[in-house]
């Protein structure tokens, strides 16, 4: 009995579970039904807007043939039957033949178009008879009463223009100039209020630029506003901003450049502040590279230790003596190795030495010996230098003048002249070959020389 009754409740749920599986089926089906009927209702709504949208009978006959039993067929069809009244009344283009098809059309399919054409032929009319004036208010009644109207944008445009004209003639012209673009700029304006927007726009790129502006950003307006208002106060500024601008190494192109953009006497005084102070540090510069270069080569005043100084009368014709001398020597140079001219004077304590050129005019034996003396000259040299001889030294010529402070009357006379050639660098001297002979000769010696010299500067 227990097993009868286990059996009948599980038919029972068997058959619920079945009965509910298929009512929601059938409830899933009808819900699917409806999102396609619906789908088919909104692109039927969709192709019915677009065909009257276009208002051509072959969109219209488009519409009936894809739904000949639709829910806008009637109407449809009453549009197809209204579109010739319609179609006469759209090429005409008149109020009178939009309220004609009003008036006789059986079906008035097209109505809602025809007051739109109405109203918009009205806003044509009212707006040519208006869009001259300079009242805002009124053109202001024209947007509120033709909201839809073609004319609308011109209305709008024409209306910040007048305010434009308002700004500029109270002198402001930065709200003028904006209102002005906004009414479509320049070429869109009247031709009386065109050089109002000239004007505007100059003070506009004027008000724009800045103490800060760059020389570019000022040649820029320049070029735009040549011959503007505030073209000679802009063509002062970029004067003085090439005067700042100068280095020491600009030059007369430079100057006279900066000069031409100044404008007033002001302008220019400041500007040749600036090419004098230029000039000036690049006399400085020069001086301070001269010096560099002197000091890199020695200095101006250079002191110097003569380590050989060698000369010997052997030129001398039929000579009665054999007369040399060998000095060391100090020294003081003004000028070193690579000035074009250079003074030294110096002293060179030394010895001389002689022994007779011919043995039969000696008295004894001993007078072929060698004979030595001490002599203290003092000197004076004048050297110039004639060129380069490779990357350090110099050749150069020289005057030479000798006071014999301590000396042998028989030897050397007072005063002696020569001159030679050597060749200097920077540390070293070397008077390669030198000529000397002795002025105003007392005892007619055989003093003509030939000598080299050799000297060391710190």
């Amino acid at each position: 009995m227990r097993l009868l009754y286990r059996l009948i409740v599980c038919a029972v749920i068997c058959i619920c579970s079945s009965a509910t599986l298929q009512a929601q089926t059938l409830i899933d089906y009808q819900q699917q039904k409806k999102k396609e009927v619906a789908e088919r209702q909104r692109v039927e709504k969709q192709r019915y807007e677009s065909a009257c949208k276009k208002g051509t009978l072959e969109a219209f006959q488009e519409y009936i043939k894809l739904y000949p039993k639709g829910k806008y067929t009637v109407d449809v069809k009453n549009r197809i039957e209204d579109y010739n009244l319609w179609s006469e009344a759209v090429k005409t283009n008149t109020v009178e033949a939009y309220n004609h098809y009003i008036s006789t059309s059986k079906f008035k399919s097209f109505k809602d178009k025809a007051t739109e054409a109405i109203t918009e032929l009205l806003s044509v009319d009212k707006w040519k008879s208006i869009q001259s004036s300079k009242n805002i208010a009124e053109i202001e009644m024209f947007i509120k009463t033709y909201p839809k109207s073609s004319c609308i944008d011109s209305a709008q445009k024409r209306i910040h223009e007048l305010k434009g004209v308002d700004f500029y003639l109270a002198n402001d012209l930065i709200n003028a100039y904006q209102e002005f673009n906004k009414a479509g700029g320049k070429y869109a304006l009247e031709q009386v209020n065109q050089s109002k927007f000239d004007e505007c726009q100059e003070y506009w790129d004027y008000n724009n630029l800045t103490s800060y502006s760059t020389e570019e950003k000022l040649l820029s307006f320049l070029r735009k506003y040549p011959s503007g208002k505030y073209s000679n106060e802009i063509s002062n500024r970029i004067a003085i901003s090439k005067a700042k601008s100068f280095t020491m190494y600009s030059g007369d192109i430079t100057f006279n450049e900066a000069l031409g953009y100044a404008k007033d006497e002001t302008t220019k005084n400041l500007v040749k502040r600036y090419v004098e102070s230029s000039k000036r540090a690049y006399s400085q510069h020069k001086k301070q590279m001269r010096k560099a270069r002197v000091k890199a080569n020695g200095g101006y005043v250079q002191f110097g230790l003569e380590l050989l100084d060698f000369g010997w009368n052997g030129i001398s014709p039929d000579r009665y003596l054999n007369v040399g001398y060998y000095n060391i020597g100090a020294s003081v140079k003004f000028g070193n190795n690579k000035a074009p001219v250079q003074f030294e004077i110096g002293i060179k304590p030394g010895l001389i030495f002689y022994n007779y050129a011919n043995e039969d005019d000696s008295y004894y034996d001993s007078d072929y010996e060698t004979h030595t003396k001490f002599h203290l000259p003092a000197y004076a040299k004048l050297k110039i230098n004639l060129c380069n001889i490779g990357a350090s030294s110099k050749l150069y010529i020289a005057g030479l003048g000798f006071y014999n402070i301590i000396r042998n009357d028989e030897l050397e006379n007072q005063f002696s002249v020569g001159g030679g050639a050597g060749f200097a660098w920077k540390h070293w001297d070397w008077l390669t070959l030198y000529y000397k002979q002795d002025l105003d000769n007392k005892y007619s010696l055989d003093d003509k020389f030939l000598g080299t010299s050799l000297i060391y500067y710190f």
